[in-house]
Protein backbone atom coordinates (compact mmCIF):
# COMPACT_ATOMS: atom_id res chain seq x y z
CA UNK A 1 0.00 0.00 0.00
CA UNK A 2 1.20 3.65 -0.42
CA UNK A 3 -0.22 6.61 1.63
CA UNK A 4 -1.14 10.15 -0.39
CA UNK A 5 -0.11 12.87 1.88
CA UNK A 6 -2.22 15.93 1.09
CA UNK A 7 -1.78 19.18 2.30
CA UNK A 8 -5.14 21.33 2.95
CA UNK A 9 -6.12 24.03 5.33
CA UNK A 10 -8.84 22.42 6.66
CA UNK A 11 -11.59 19.84 6.15
CA UNK A 12 -14.39 20.95 6.61
CA UNK A 13 -17.34 21.17 3.71
CA UNK A 14 -15.73 23.87 0.90
CA UNK A 15 -15.29 22.02 -2.29
CA UNK A 16 -12.09 21.13 -2.22
CA UNK A 17 -12.23 18.54 1.20
CA UNK A 18 -15.76 17.29 -0.80
CA UNK A 19 -13.66 16.76 -4.25
CA UNK A 20 -11.14 14.79 -2.00
CA UNK A 21 -13.58 12.69 0.14
CA UNK A 22 -15.78 11.76 -2.95
CA UNK A 23 -12.41 10.18 -4.30
CA UNK A 24 -11.43 8.73 -0.84
CA UNK A 25 -14.36 6.86 -0.38
CA UNK A 26 -14.57 5.38 -3.80
CA UNK A 27 -10.28 4.47 -3.75
CA UNK A 28 -9.32 0.74 -3.10
CA UNK A 29 -7.83 1.65 0.62
CA UNK A 30 -6.12 -1.53 0.63
CA UNK A 31 -3.92 -0.31 -2.03
CA UNK A 32 -4.11 3.59 -1.66
CA UNK A 33 -4.58 5.43 1.64
CA UNK A 34 -5.24 9.34 1.95
CA UNK A 35 -3.06 10.93 4.96
CA UNK A 36 -4.04 15.08 5.56
CA UNK A 37 -2.14 17.38 6.84
CA UNK A 38 -4.78 20.10 8.44
CA UNK A 39 -4.85 23.20 10.54
CA UNK A 40 -6.65 22.23 13.60
CA UNK A 41 -7.72 25.28 15.22
CA UNK A 42 -11.18 23.77 14.91
CA UNK A 43 -12.43 20.16 14.08
CA UNK A 44 -12.76 19.06 10.41
CA UNK A 45 -16.03 18.02 9.34
CA UNK A 46 -14.68 14.63 8.04
CA UNK A 47 -12.33 13.99 10.44
CA UNK A 48 -14.09 11.11 12.54
CA UNK A 49 -14.63 9.63 8.48
CA UNK A 50 -10.94 10.02 7.39
CA UNK A 51 -10.21 8.50 10.88
CA UNK A 52 -13.03 5.60 9.89
CA UNK A 53 -11.47 5.14 6.28
CA UNK A 54 -7.69 4.29 7.54
CA UNK A 55 -6.52 8.13 7.03
CA UNK A 56 -4.01 9.43 9.34
CA UNK A 57 -4.65 13.68 10.34
CA UNK A 58 -1.68 15.35 11.00
CA UNK A 59 -1.60 19.05 13.13
CA UNK A 60 0.08 21.80 11.39
CA UNK A 61 2.05 24.44 13.04
CA UNK A 62 -0.34 26.95 11.81
CA UNK A 63 -1.89 29.09 8.62
CA UNK A 64 -0.24 32.20 9.67
CA UNK A 65 2.58 33.11 7.36
CA UNK A 66 4.83 33.53 10.41
CA UNK A 67 4.44 29.49 11.00
CA UNK A 68 5.66 28.63 7.15
CA UNK A 69 8.81 27.75 7.53
CA UNK A 70 7.73 25.57 10.74
CA UNK A 71 5.33 23.96 8.08
CA UNK A 72 8.11 22.95 5.83
CA UNK A 73 10.22 21.61 8.58
CA UNK A 74 7.29 20.07 9.80
CA UNK A 75 6.43 18.21 6.35
CA UNK A 76 9.80 17.11 5.90
CA UNK A 77 9.32 15.73 9.30
CA UNK A 78 6.46 13.68 8.60
CA UNK A 79 7.23 12.78 5.20
CA UNK A 80 10.63 11.18 6.03
CA UNK A 81 9.14 9.38 8.84
CA UNK A 82 7.01 7.33 7.10
CA UNK A 83 8.51 5.54 3.88
CA UNK A 84 4.65 4.31 3.15
CA UNK A 85 4.56 8.08 1.97
CA UNK A 86 4.75 8.02 -1.56
CA UNK A 87 3.09 11.39 -2.88
CA UNK A 88 2.80 14.94 -1.60
CA UNK A 89 -0.66 16.19 -3.27
CA UNK A 90 -0.65 19.82 -2.07
CA UNK A 91 -4.18 21.90 -2.50
CA UNK A 92 -3.38 25.70 -2.03
CA UNK A 93 -0.76 28.33 -3.03
CA UNK A 94 1.40 29.65 0.15
CA UNK A 95 1.32 26.66 2.37
CA UNK A 96 1.10 24.19 -0.82
CA UNK A 97 4.75 25.61 -1.47
CA UNK A 98 5.55 25.32 1.71
CA UNK A 99 4.66 21.60 1.66
CA UNK A 100 5.62 20.86 -1.83
CA UNK A 101 9.10 22.49 -1.00
CA UNK A 102 9.30 20.06 2.33
CA UNK A 103 8.58 16.95 0.54
CA UNK A 104 11.70 17.78 -1.78
CA UNK A 105 13.81 18.27 1.03
CA UNK A 106 12.50 14.79 2.51
CA UNK A 107 13.76 13.15 -0.83
CA UNK A 108 9.74 12.61 -2.18
CA UNK A 109 9.83 12.14 -5.94
CA UNK A 110 6.01 12.68 -6.58
CA UNK A 111 4.91 16.02 -6.01
CA UNK A 112 1.53 17.33 -7.03
CA UNK A 113 0.15 20.86 -6.97
CA UNK A 114 -3.48 20.82 -7.82
CA UNK A 115 -5.37 24.17 -8.22
CA UNK A 116 -9.28 24.58 -7.33
CA UNK A 117 -9.72 28.49 -8.08
CA UNK A 118 -8.68 31.08 -10.84
CA UNK A 119 -8.57 34.01 -8.37
CA UNK A 120 -7.28 34.69 -5.08
CA UNK A 121 -8.56 36.74 -2.21
CA UNK A 122 -6.77 39.76 -1.44
CA UNK A 123 -6.56 39.71 2.17
CA UNK A 124 -3.00 40.47 4.18
CA UNK A 125 -1.67 37.35 2.91
CA UNK A 126 -2.40 38.37 -0.73
CA UNK A 127 1.25 39.28 -2.11
CA UNK A 128 2.58 35.95 -0.14
CA UNK A 129 0.21 33.91 -2.21
CA UNK A 130 1.04 35.53 -5.03
CA UNK A 131 4.80 35.13 -4.74
CA UNK A 132 4.59 31.42 -4.04
CA UNK A 133 2.15 30.86 -7.02
CA UNK A 134 4.81 31.64 -8.88
CA UNK A 135 6.78 29.47 -7.48
CA UNK A 136 4.35 26.73 -7.64
CA UNK A 137 5.41 24.98 -10.80
CA UNK A 138 9.20 24.84 -10.36
CA UNK A 139 8.35 22.86 -6.49
CA UNK A 140 5.78 20.54 -7.93
CA UNK A 141 6.69 17.78 -10.70
CA UNK A 142 3.30 17.16 -11.41
CA UNK A 143 0.68 20.21 -12.33
CA UNK A 144 -3.20 18.96 -11.59
CA UNK A 145 -6.17 21.13 -11.80
CA UNK A 146 -10.06 20.72 -11.56
CA UNK A 147 -10.15 22.77 -14.59
CA UNK A 148 -8.25 23.97 -17.70
CA UNK A 149 -8.58 27.48 -16.31
CA UNK A 150 -7.96 26.87 -12.61
CA UNK A 151 -4.52 25.41 -14.51
CA UNK A 152 -3.72 28.49 -16.41
CA UNK A 153 -4.09 30.73 -13.58
CA UNK A 154 -1.80 28.84 -11.11
CA UNK A 155 0.68 27.34 -12.58
CA UNK A 156 0.73 29.69 -15.90
CA UNK A 157 -0.52 28.80 -19.62
CA UNK A 158 3.12 27.34 -21.03
CA UNK A 159 3.67 25.19 -17.85
CA UNK A 160 0.05 24.12 -17.54
CA UNK A 161 0.01 23.09 -21.71
CA UNK A 162 3.12 21.64 -21.18
CA UNK A 163 2.36 19.16 -18.39
CA UNK A 164 -1.07 20.21 -16.62
CA UNK A 165 -3.93 17.67 -15.81
CA UNK A 166 -7.70 17.85 -15.56
CA UNK A 167 -8.90 15.50 -12.39
CA UNK A 168 -12.64 16.14 -12.43
CA UNK A 169 -14.67 17.29 -9.47
CA UNK A 170 -16.16 14.35 -9.62
CA UNK A 171 -19.43 12.84 -8.05
CA UNK A 172 -21.80 9.97 -7.38
CA UNK A 173 -24.25 10.54 -9.70
CA UNK A 174 -26.81 8.07 -8.32
CA UNK A 175 -26.87 10.30 -5.33
CA UNK A 176 -28.16 12.93 -6.45
CA UNK A 177 -30.59 11.52 -9.02
CA UNK A 178 -33.97 13.29 -9.48
CA UNK A 179 -36.60 11.72 -7.05
CA UNK A 180 -40.23 13.13 -7.23
CA UNK A 181 -41.11 11.28 -4.25
CA UNK A 182 -38.28 13.11 -2.20
CA UNK A 183 -39.00 16.37 -3.96
CA UNK A 184 -42.49 16.10 -2.69
CA UNK A 185 -41.22 15.10 0.92
CA UNK A 186 -39.23 17.95 1.26
CA UNK A 187 -41.21 20.95 0.09
CA UNK A 188 -43.72 19.81 2.50
CA UNK A 189 -41.64 19.45 5.41
CA UNK A 190 -40.31 23.19 5.11
CA UNK A 191 -43.90 24.39 3.53
CA UNK A 192 -42.84 25.59 0.03
CA UNK A 193 -45.68 23.15 -1.95
CA UNK A 194 -46.55 26.46 -4.06
CA UNK A 195 -43.43 28.21 -4.52
CA UNK A 196 -40.68 28.75 -6.64
CA UNK A 197 -37.69 27.81 -4.95
CA UNK A 198 -34.27 29.11 -5.71
CA UNK A 199 -31.28 27.28 -4.49
CA UNK A 200 -27.34 27.92 -3.56
CA UNK A 201 -24.87 25.72 -2.01
CA UNK A 202 -21.79 27.49 -0.92
CA UNK A 203 -19.56 28.86 2.21
CA UNK A 204 -20.34 32.34 3.17
CA UNK A 205 -17.80 34.05 1.79
CA UNK A 206 -16.79 37.07 -0.66
CA UNK A 207 -16.05 34.28 -3.43
CA UNK A 208 -19.83 33.01 -3.42
CA UNK A 209 -20.89 36.69 -3.23
CA UNK A 210 -24.39 36.67 -1.51
CA UNK A 211 -24.53 40.24 -1.34
CA UNK A 212 -25.48 40.23 -4.94
CA UNK A 213 -27.62 37.01 -4.86
CA UNK A 214 -29.81 39.20 -2.53
CA UNK A 215 -30.29 41.84 -4.75
CA UNK A 216 -30.32 39.47 -8.22
CA UNK A 217 -33.92 37.61 -5.77
CA UNK A 218 -34.95 40.55 -4.35
CA UNK A 219 -35.11 41.89 -8.08
CA UNK A 220 -37.10 38.28 -9.30
CA UNK A 221 -39.49 38.47 -6.05
CA UNK A 222 -41.12 41.21 -8.32
CA UNK A 223 -41.74 39.08 -10.95
CA UNK A 224 -42.66 35.83 -9.21
CA UNK A 225 -43.59 37.30 -5.37
CA UNK A 226 -44.38 33.44 -3.79
CA UNK A 227 -40.57 32.52 -4.40
CA UNK A 228 -38.27 31.27 -2.06
CA UNK A 229 -34.58 31.63 -1.72
CA UNK A 230 -33.30 28.35 0.16
CA UNK A 231 -29.17 29.11 1.50
CA UNK A 232 -27.22 25.82 2.33
CA UNK A 233 -23.77 26.33 4.22
CA UNK A 234 -22.09 28.83 6.89
CA UNK A 235 -19.51 30.84 6.88
CA UNK A 236 -17.41 34.11 8.49
CA UNK A 237 -20.35 36.65 6.47
CA UNK A 238 -23.38 34.74 7.22
CA UNK A 239 -24.83 37.72 10.03
CA UNK A 240 -23.95 40.23 7.44
CA UNK A 241 -25.59 37.97 4.50
CA UNK A 242 -28.62 38.13 7.05
CA UNK A 243 -28.09 41.99 7.75
CA UNK A 244 -28.65 42.48 4.32
CA UNK A 245 -31.81 40.61 3.96
CA UNK A 246 -33.82 42.57 6.65
CA UNK A 247 -32.45 45.72 5.06
CA UNK A 248 -33.98 44.73 1.62
CA UNK A 249 -37.08 43.54 3.36
CA UNK A 250 -36.79 39.81 1.66
CA UNK A 251 -35.91 37.68 4.92
CA UNK A 252 -39.76 36.29 4.92
CA UNK A 253 -38.57 35.11 1.70
CA UNK A 254 -35.24 33.30 2.74
CA UNK A 255 -34.53 29.81 4.32
CA UNK A 256 -31.33 30.15 5.94
CA UNK A 257 -30.65 26.16 6.23
CA UNK A 258 -27.59 25.85 7.52
CA UNK A 259 -25.34 22.94 6.78
CA UNK A 260 -26.56 20.01 5.84
CA UNK A 261 -25.61 16.25 5.23
CA UNK A 262 -28.07 15.56 3.37
CA UNK A 263 -27.68 18.04 0.45
CA UNK A 264 -28.77 15.93 -2.13
CA UNK A 265 -31.97 15.68 -0.85
CA UNK A 266 -32.26 19.47 -0.55
CA UNK A 267 -31.37 20.05 -4.69
CA UNK A 268 -34.55 17.93 -4.95
CA UNK A 269 -36.91 20.79 -3.83
CA UNK A 270 -35.47 23.55 -5.59
CA UNK A 271 -36.63 24.69 -9.11
CA UNK A 272 -33.57 26.64 -10.32
CA UNK A 273 -29.45 26.69 -8.66
CA UNK A 274 -28.37 30.11 -8.48
CA UNK A 275 -24.14 31.04 -8.35
CA UNK A 276 -23.42 34.33 -8.95
CA UNK A 277 -19.73 33.56 -7.77
CA UNK A 278 -17.21 36.39 -7.81
CA UNK A 279 -14.74 33.43 -9.08
CA UNK A 280 -15.01 29.58 -8.96
CA UNK A 281 -12.44 26.95 -10.11
CA UNK A 282 -14.93 24.38 -11.02
CA UNK A 283 -17.76 24.05 -8.52
CA UNK A 284 -18.72 20.59 -6.98
CA UNK A 285 -21.97 22.03 -6.65
CA UNK A 286 -22.55 23.25 -9.82
CA UNK A 287 -21.81 19.31 -10.89
CA UNK A 288 -24.51 18.02 -8.08
CA UNK A 289 -27.03 20.31 -9.11
CA UNK A 290 -27.20 18.82 -12.87
CA UNK A 291 -26.85 15.86 -11.94
CA UNK A 292 -30.20 16.00 -9.50
CA UNK A 293 -31.93 17.74 -13.23
CA UNK A 294 -31.77 21.04 -11.86
CA UNK A 295 -31.47 24.28 -14.62
CA UNK A 296 -28.22 26.56 -13.52
CA UNK A 297 -27.41 29.92 -13.49
CA UNK A 298 -24.13 30.83 -13.07
CA UNK A 299 -21.85 33.89 -13.62
CA UNK A 300 -19.90 34.63 -15.95
CA UNK A 301 -17.02 34.29 -13.45
CA UNK A 302 -17.15 30.33 -13.40
CA UNK A 303 -15.50 28.48 -15.56
CA UNK A 304 -17.90 27.75 -18.66
CA UNK A 305 -16.77 23.93 -18.45
CA UNK A 306 -18.97 23.53 -15.65
CA UNK A 307 -21.71 23.86 -18.39
CA UNK A 308 -22.91 21.01 -19.38
CA UNK A 309 -26.35 20.84 -21.05
CA UNK A 310 -28.67 23.76 -22.38
CA UNK A 311 -30.48 23.60 -18.97
CA UNK A 312 -27.04 25.25 -17.65
CA UNK A 313 -26.03 29.15 -18.51
CA UNK A 314 -24.19 31.68 -17.68
CA UNK A 315 -25.31 35.37 -17.23
CA UNK A 316 -22.50 38.43 -16.64
CA UNK A 317 -21.81 39.74 -13.28
CA UNK A 318 -22.18 43.31 -15.29
CA UNK A 319 -25.77 42.43 -16.07
CA UNK A 320 -28.38 44.58 -14.40
CA UNK A 321 -30.34 43.04 -11.22
CA UNK A 322 -33.25 43.32 -13.64
CA UNK A 323 -31.49 41.63 -16.47
CA UNK A 324 -31.07 38.30 -13.94
CA UNK A 325 -34.23 38.27 -12.71
CA UNK A 326 -35.17 38.08 -16.25
CA UNK A 327 -32.77 35.36 -17.31
CA UNK A 328 -33.69 33.55 -14.19
CA UNK A 329 -37.60 33.46 -15.22
CA UNK A 330 -36.63 31.83 -18.34
CA UNK A 331 -35.10 28.91 -17.77
CA UNK A 332 -37.77 28.08 -15.03
CA UNK A 333 -40.18 27.62 -17.85
CA UNK A 334 -37.87 26.24 -20.18
CA UNK A 335 -38.84 22.44 -20.34
CA UNK A 336 -36.24 20.42 -18.45
CA UNK A 337 -36.07 16.46 -17.96
CA UNK A 338 -34.70 16.40 -14.35
CA UNK A 339 -34.37 12.79 -14.52
CA UNK A 340 -31.61 12.72 -16.76
CA UNK A 341 -29.30 14.47 -14.94
CA UNK A 342 -27.85 11.14 -13.61
CA UNK A 343 -26.77 10.40 -17.46
CA UNK A 344 -25.81 13.58 -18.34
CA UNK A 345 -23.20 13.53 -15.57
CA UNK A 346 -21.51 10.20 -16.20
CA UNK A 347 -21.27 10.82 -19.91
CA UNK A 348 -19.55 14.33 -19.17
CA UNK A 349 -17.24 12.33 -17.35
CA UNK A 350 -17.75 13.31 -13.83
CA UNK A 351 -18.40 9.80 -12.69
CA UNK A 352 -16.64 9.14 -9.08
CA UNK A 353 -16.49 5.52 -9.81
CA UNK A 354 -15.11 6.29 -13.06
CA UNK A 355 -12.68 8.78 -12.13
CA UNK A 356 -11.35 7.45 -8.78
CA UNK A 357 -10.82 4.02 -10.37
CA UNK A 358 -8.36 6.24 -12.94
CA UNK A 359 -6.70 8.69 -10.04
CA UNK A 360 -6.17 5.13 -8.40
CA UNK A 361 -4.10 3.57 -11.39
CA UNK A 362 -2.59 6.81 -11.38
CA UNK A 363 -1.38 7.07 -8.20
CA UNK A 364 -0.33 3.37 -8.28
CA UNK A 365 2.21 4.37 -11.20
CA UNK A 366 3.48 7.35 -9.73
CA UNK A 367 4.18 6.08 -6.34
CA UNK A 368 5.08 2.76 -7.02
CA UNK A 369 7.71 1.22 -9.09
CA UNK A 370 9.28 4.38 -10.57
CA UNK A 371 11.78 4.60 -8.23
CA UNK A 372 13.37 2.29 -4.97
CA UNK A 373 11.47 2.43 -2.16
CA UNK A 374 12.60 5.00 0.33
CA UNK A 375 14.52 4.16 4.09
CA UNK A 376 12.93 4.99 6.87
CA UNK A 377 15.35 8.07 8.56
CA UNK A 378 15.73 10.01 11.34
CA UNK A 379 13.57 13.23 11.59
CA UNK A 380 15.76 16.25 9.90
CA UNK A 381 16.85 18.65 12.21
Amino acid sequence: MIRVLHSVSNMDRGGIETMLMNYYRHIDREKVQFDFIVNKQKPGDYDDEIRRLGGHIYQSPGLNPLHYPAYLRFVQQTVAADPRIRILHAHNEAMGLYALKGAEKAGLQVRIAHAHNIWIVRDYKWPLKMFCKQLLPGAATHLWACGRDAGIYYFGKADWERRGQIIPNAIEPETFRFSPAVRAEMRARYGLEDRVVLGHVGRFDVRKNHERLLEIFAAFLQLEPRAMLVLIGTGRLEQAVRAQAQELGITDHILFAGLQSNVADWYQMMDLFVMPSRFEGLPVVGIEAQAAGLGCVFSDAVPAEVLLSSHAIQIPLSASNADWAAGLQRMLHQPCDRSAGAELIRQAGYDINIAAARLQQQYLQLGGQAYPPRRLREHPQ
